[in-house]
């Protein structure tokens, strides 16, 4: 039955010549299926589940896409409250403006962090980032970051506490804090993935790549956050929007103030 129904739905979907592509209306019986799938099902599909929830407005508890979401706005609150307190007019003589800022980093809030914000960085802070970035920034593969992380800091009362510090370790834990070099919020091959894991689960893995209409769904679903509020952990609130560049954005309010970033590019 679950079977039959993706196959209407994609088939709903398939890009004919001459006709409009759908819109993303046309996602609301696909994500009303996905959200009706028990939590506890051997199925992975954090994203999808994610999506259904953030389109629909169904409470919940805090989704994988919303949790990514958080942690972006986190660094900008962080990058907002540093910028505040910058004042370039107690520089030394001849300093540039970057050793100023860089001077000005208070490294010793990493020495010791609370569980809640030592989480918030450490282990899924590293999936916003990919393998390039951690060999750009520190000549070492993300494995090996995580590795570096988890023989640094011990976990005592609630607190993870730095056992190894070194300019290394501090420079990882800076870096994850307020970098914006983030990967796309979502990707085609993630939400591909998941879709053949949901194919799989219904017994169509022999036909799970050749459905028509799959293509479709990946811009569908990003048009489908157009206009959608994300509430954060301290109240703050940010709106998603297609941008008239066709680009999904968000504009976060890091201290109160609007700060528009770029989640994913155009999709084509």
């Amino acid at each position: 039955m679950v079977l039959q129904i993706l196959k209407s739905f994609f088939a709903g979907l398939e890009n004919v010549p001459g006709q409009k592509p759908p819109d993303a209306k046309k996602l609301k019986p696909f994500l009303d299926l996905v959200l009706s799938l028990r939590k506890d099902l051997p199925l992975s599909i954090p994203l999808l589940r994610s999506q259904a929830i953030i389109a629909l407005g169904k409470n919940h508890e805090t989704t994988l896409l919303e949790r990514r979401i958080e942690r972006r706005y986190r660094r900008l609150c962080r990058i907002s409250s540093e910028l505040r307190l910058l004042d370039f007019k107690k520089a030394t003589p001849g300093m540039s403006p970057e050793d100023y800022v860089f001077s000005q980093i208070d490294f010793s809030r990493y020495r010791k962090m609370e569980e809640k914000e030592f989480d918030s960085l450490f282990p899924e802070g590293l999936t916003d980032f990919d393998e390039a970035f951690f060999r750009k920034n520190f000549k070492l593969g993300k494995d090996e970051v995580q590795s570096v992380i988890e023989k640094s800091y011990r976990k005592e009362e609630g607190v993870y506490k730095i056992q190894r510090e070194n300019p290394l370790i501090l420079s990882i834990m800076r870096t994850l804090d307020t970098s914006l070099e983030s990967l796309d919020l979502f990707t085609a091959e993630e939400i591909h993935g998941e879709l053949e894991n949901l194919l799989d689960f219904v017994g169509d893995r022999k036909t799970r790549k050749k459905l028509p209409g799959m293509e479709q769904l990946y811009p569908l679903l990003v048009l489908s956050l157009n206009g959608k509020i994300i509430t954060h952990e301290d109240g703050m609130t940010t709106t998603l929007f297609i941008s008239p560049k066709g680009e999904l954005s968000g504009t976060f309010r890091p201290g109160n103030k609007p700060w528009t970033l770029v989640l994913i590019p155009t999709v084509q």
